[in-house]
């Protein structure tokens, strides 16, 4: 009978956590929805001007595009799945798209935690699956905190980029030098994006096909913002200068309204970070006070499942409030 009731606890467990999961995609894409219908419309606006440029400078691509790697790190770089989007991700984190770099760094992590749990007492299995996620997970958080703190630095650097620029241009400078100009006043990560754009033209590409190759490497807003300018102007003429100004004011109030969102939801931050500590810290002490009454949450099949599906709920409730208090400037 014991067992029945087991059985009927883990199987409505199951289906309960089918739905919190369900509620959760259901969710991110709707709280998601107007930052992907500001990115389908970037995507259009590109694609009305991406053709003409690519034909253009189709012809002239750098050689180290062709040369193949060779030793067991390229060969199991081979291997690894959405190899495209890794070599985004490197270059959007300021690193070289080394490929067989990332294998290898992913790799020793991934023996090395299984090691590590084997000797400690974990099951291979166990080792094994901890090695996998460590593989994976640690290289991808790491590129991750890279990419966000380097946009971020791109951000904040960039509408003095576009001062340079109309400097620049009501001087007398074509748009070329003043690019160029950029990249030698302005430190990384903002000169270096704007010195291989320089580099890009030197090697026979044309100005727009640069500008969005940097776009799509950034993939922030503010540079796509900037290419549309550009490319609106060489369309249909215009000041470019003026433009370019009007669009550092712009990008400086948005970065001052981004604060002034960080300043207001921190309390709901604070919050949210308490609300999602609080209960390993009490279990923390439960376990230092009476271990044998806090072990039971893993060792009782019928606690395992009522802390799963809390743990589950607690995980939902963080996610909506990150959610709630994220919002597109």
């Amino acid at each position: 009978m014991a067992s029945a009731n087991l059985d009927v606890i883990l199987m409505a467990g199951g289906f309960g956590l089918f739905l919190v999961l369900l509620a959760l995609i259901v969710l991110s894409n709707m709280l998601s929805k107007g930052r992907k219908e500001t990115r389908q419309r970037l995507d259009r606006f590109k694609a009305r001007f991406d053709h003409k440029a690519t034909l253009k400078g189709e012809a002239a691509r750098s050689i180290r595009v062709n040369q193949q790697q060779t030793g067991l790190a390229a060969s199991l770089s081979e291997l690894l799945p959405r190899r495209d989007q890794v070599k985004k991700r490197l270059s959007q984190a300021g690193f070289e798209a080394d490929l067989s770099r990332y294998t290898t760094i992913a790799l020793g992590l991934a023996l090395t935690t299984a090691v590590i749990m084997f000797i400690m007492g974990a099951s291979l299995v166990l080792a094994l699956a901890l090695g996998v996620i460590a593989g994976i997970g640690l290289p991808h958080m790491w590129v991750s905190a890279r990419i966000t703190a380097r946009t971020n630095k791109f951000t904040k650097q960039f509408p003095e980029a576009m001062d340079l620029m109309v400097r620049g241009l009501k001087s007398g400078l074509p748009v070329n030098e003043c690019i160029a100009n950029v990249g030698k006043e302005l430190p990384a990560p903002t000169g270096l994006e704007f010195r291989r754009i320089t580099d890009a033209m030197r090697l026979g590409k044309q100005l727009e096909e640069a500008l969005w190759e940097t776009a799509d490497r950034l993939n922030t807003p503010d540079f796509k913002f900037f290419v549309i300018s550009l490319v609106v102007q060489r369309e249909t003429g215009g000041n470019l200068g003026e433009t370019l100004g009007n669009l550092a004011n712009i990008l400086r109030q948005r970065q001052a309204m981004k604060l002034k969102v960080k300043a207001l939801s921190s309390e709901a931050k604070a919050s949210a970070w308490i609300v999602g500590i609080l209960p390993f810290v009490m279990l923390g002490v439960i376990m230092l006070m009476n271990y044998d009454y806090g072990i039971i949450l893993f060792t009782e099949p019928k606690a395992m499942m009522a802390g799963t599906i809390a743990l589950v709920w607690m995980m939902l409730g963080v996610f909506i409030m990150s959610r709630m208090i994220k919002f597109e400037v």
